[in-house]
């Protein structure tokens, strides 16, 4: 992963390994949010919340915290805080396409409205982290394998943040 390479040359074929980052936001009910994706690779799949690739800007390259605030507010057009929570290496096939990535995973919360940028995304649902992972068993064909590695690795690794619910004037959940 030294230099800076075009994106299509590091998804043709088997590709190039290079970075990349997964967004994940979680509601204060402790739902993710999900997107059905939009773009030549992983058309229609159920998606995370965002995932792209660092971008190389002047005479550096954007750091992975930089490149997902930029995705989220892209995506999404919203400013919040992310956390980095893992980092995962993964080769995936597509067509005469691949995915070849070192990805770091940040996950945030967000509480209020957003829409989803159709640039991007068909569409946006919000949906229990339990429930996601009993719909990637039943269809695992209907997420894209980032989508996969990142709900699972959090799973795995305890990750999952406690639903954060207003009850009068005590958070239910939340941590002192």
């Amino acid at each position: 992963m030294l230099g800076y390479a075009e994106r299509a040359g590091c998804h043709q074929g088997d590709g190039k390994l290079h970075r990349a980052i997964a967004a994940l936001l979680f509601n204060p009910q402790g739902q993710i949010l999900l997107q059905e994706r939009k773009s030549s690779l992983w058309d229609g799949y159920w998606d995370i919340t965002g995932a792209t690739h660092p971008l190389h800007v002047g005479d550096r390259d954007e750091s992975y915290e930089e490149a997902a605030e930029r995705c989220v507010v892209t995506e999404w057009g919203i400013r919040i805080p992310l956390q980095r929570a893992f980092a995962f290496t993964y080769f995936s096939r597509f067509a005469e396409y691949c995915e070849n990535e070192y990805c770091v995973l940040l996950t945030g919360i967000h509480d209020g409205p957003l829409e989803c940028n159709s640039d991007y995304a068909y569409s946006l649902r919000w949906i229990d982290f339990a429930t996601c992972l009993q719909e990637m068993d039943r269809g695992p064909e209907r997420f894209t394998p980032w989508a996969h590695l990142a709900i699972r690795g959090l799973a795995d690794r305890r990750l999952i943040p406690e639903p954060i619910v207003p009850v009068g004037d005590a958070v239910v959940g939340a941590h002192p």
